[in-house]
């Protein structure tokens, strides 16, 4: 066990979900084992979902917040969050399956839904990003394909007498955003980014990632450090569980309402813009 993660109570309501995944992967595993002799099956394709619960700390002009999520990925725009306090079930959800984004707020018996745009994952992440970046922000991947991806060797005398250092700077083409990452190798894993708009150029976020999976499989980041410049905060992630590669259900990002809920203006009633953090109890 890696230090720092949590087999107790600490993972709380918050790992049931992502428990629930690990089952299905399970029930799956004899489709992606190797064949044995005279065996005519066809391998299926590795997993392609992420899971992961973090930790989560916000803090603003407003105060400090704790909080938990629990994080579900579906590529190419897929996921699934949920929210909880420092104590009890989940405070709100937020489900996407790329084209609408739907929200329940089981305490209220309340539900709400939009089309998945930029400005309704702002209005309620905090993020004006679409599925695909946000995707891409959480995993610790630049914001664009692979083959337009640009990777450029910069260099720097050190401090130390006749040394130099050298990284490489990640960036997408122009678009509605200028993304800039820097990571230690050619595409390697990538250590820091920015986020800013494409015609101003104003600051939109900055991310540190650290704490990265060993071994095996995809290196995911288990600690992000997210500073959102237009809400003067800092949110920082801390994986309790995972990040770990799995099969995920495609029906977990399309929800069905539960029985008894009502459609309420959520998107709109938000005590604040931007969902991290605001789900929890601020400390005094």
């Amino acid at each position: 066990m890696k230090p720092g993660r949590s087999t107790g109570p600490e993972r709380g309501g918050a790992w049931r979900l992502l428990t629930a995944l690990s089952a299905i992967s399970l029930s799956l595993s004899c489709a992606t084992a190797r064949p044995r002799a005279g065996d005519t099956r066809v391998p299926t394709d590795p997993p392609r979902g992420y899971r992961a619960l973090f930790r989560g700390e916000s803090e603003s002009p407003d105060g400090k917040e704790r909080f938990k999520v629990a994080v579900a990925l579906l590529p190419p725009d897929r996921l699934r969050l949920e929210f909880f306090g420092p104590v009890g079930g989940p405070r709100l959800i937020l489900a996407s399956d790329g084209t609408t984004v739907r929200i329940l707020r089981p305490a209220d018996r309340a539900f709400d839904s939009a089309e998945a745009t930029v400005s309704s994952m702002d209005r309620l992440l905090g993020l004006p990003l679409d599925g695909r970046q946000i995707l891409a922000l959480l995993k610790a991947r630049p914001m664009c394909d692979p083959e337009v991806t640009e990777h450029q060797v910069m260099t720097k005398a050190a401090a130390t007498f006749g040394r130099t250092l050298a990284w490489y700077e990640v960036t997408c083409p122009p678009d509605d955003i200028r993304y800039e990452a820097r990571c230690e190798d050619r595409g390697g894993i990538l250590r820091q980014a920015t986020v800013r708009e494409g015609i101003s150029g104003a600051m939109i976020l900055q991310v540190e990632y650290g704490d990265h999976e060993e071994g095996l499989g995809p290196r995911w980041p288990r600690r992000i450090r997210l500073r959102m410049e237009r809400a003067r905060a800092t949110v920082t992630l801390s994986a309790l569980e995972g990040p770990e590669a799995g099969d995920v259900p495609e029906e977990i990002f399309s929800p069905p309402v539960p029985e008894g809920f009502e459609r309420r203006s959520l998107f709109v009633s938000l005590a604040a813009p931007g969902l991290l953090g605001s789900t929890a109890g601020k400390e005094r």
